[in-house]
């Protein structure tokens, strides 16, 4: 009896989905120019004798307690750099670990109700505040009984904290001529995120450092309705390069100052991922200069664990990541600090009125 209405749901959604013809633009809301993705546009990635410094930055958290009107977050942001397959010492520490609590308030406004949202930034070292965001910057306001999602919070403090680190390793690890590139694209979420990221762009235009971004997924579509990246693969199975890139937009959306590129690192990779580089930059790239970007990045990108994307980025995600087994242990450490604050007695209720749907989910599951 199950089967039926799957093998029903399959082939309706799959003749759904063939059914169309294809428009291989991106579907935008930049203001630049799209470029259409056909075979004569993809270019070759071709080797070059040095490949450039490469520095990553990524992030992670994980939430460890939260009600209605707060959430506490453990963040971590790390950075590796590579020169092609070779790792490079940082004169800096590699990783900075903060916790951080977003505390709701509810006021009056113009005569309206507002919540608004204010961070605070636990240091683990009062040294690494130099990495931290201002915790001004990361206030918000939301009208009437609007409350923001955990999980848009929840990455708040971090995603700021990747644009200060990533200044900080532009400002002491790289020079002319090196790379930067940032977990997903440079496109920005978040009031007075545009601070941040103009900083570290105003800074790598005058050292003359490379800022890219490199997202591991992407929900981007064509006009005709198809998956970018998908489509693009598809595409490219009629062009004879095994590596490559191919010019997508100069503008993707009003608030992402990258050129978009769609590119392939590894002949044997099963991945296109979507790639930007800073767009001021990429217009004054010749050709051999976008290649030797690309190459770089192709260099570092012949880890069996995953061909196709660079260790380097491999290398900072596994170590900015937040892993269970540590989030329990800091829960554990926050249920005993509160256990022992005569405050925490009254307001134990506050974190208990979000628990009811884990209790449920455990005795029913």
């Amino acid at each position: 009896m199950i089967k039926e209405p799957i093998k029903s749901l399959i082939e309706e959604l799959g003749t759904q989905l063939s059914q169309k013809e294809h428009s291989d633009i991106v579907l935008n809301n930049g203001n630049g120019k799209q470029f259409e993705i056909i075979p004569s546009e993809f270019k070759q990635i071709t080797p070059i004798e040095q490949p450039k410094k490469i520095a990553f930055v990524d992030g992670g958290d994980a939430p460890l307690d939260e009600a209605p009107n707060y959430l506490i977050t453990l963040n971590r942001i790390y950075f590796s750099i590579f020169c092609g397959k070779k790792r490079v010492k940082p004169s800096m520490s590699p990783r900075v670990q903060f916790l951080s609590f977003v505390i709701s308030k509810v006021g009056t406004e113009g005569g309206k109700k507002k919540v608004s949202y204010d961070t605070r930034l636990f240091p683990h070292n009062e040294s690494d505040k130099e990495f931290l965001p201002a915790e001004i910057d990361l206030t918000s306001i939301t009208d009437g009984a609007t409350v923001l999602q955990g999980s848009r919070l929840n990455s708040l403090a971090r995603r700021f904290a990747e644009w200060q680190l990533a200044y900080k390793v532009v400002e002491k690890e790289l020079v002319a001529g090196d790379i930067l590139v940032i977990d997903g694209s440079l496109q920005t979420n978040f009031k007075n995120e545009t601070k941040y990221t103009n900083k570290l762009y105003d800074l790598a235009i005058k050292k003359e450092v490379i800022i890219c971004g490199l997202a591991k997924t992407s929900r981007l579509i064509t006009e005709s309705g198809d998956p970018l990246l998908a489509r693009i693969d598809e595409i490219a199975a009629d062009v004879k390069y095994d590596k490559w890139y191919v010019k997508v937009a100069e503008e993707v959306s009003s608030d992402d100052r990258g050129f978009m590129l769609a590119v392939k690192f590894h002949p044997n990779s099963n991945f296109v991922f979507r790639f930007e580089i800073l767009r001021e930059q990429f217009a004054k790239m010749n050709d051999s200069e976008i290649n030797s970007v690309l190459s770089s990045l192709a260099e570092n990108s012949q880890d069996v664990a995953m061909l196709g994307y660079p260790y380097g980025a491999i290398d900072a995600d596994r170590f900015a990541q937040v892993r269970m087994t540590e989030s329990n242990m800091y829960r554990g450490i926050i249920l005993a600090e509160r256990l022992r604050n005569p405050e925490w007695k009254r307001l134990e209720k506050y974190s208990a009125s979000l628990a009811a749907h884990d209790v449920l989910n455990g005795v029913t599951s």
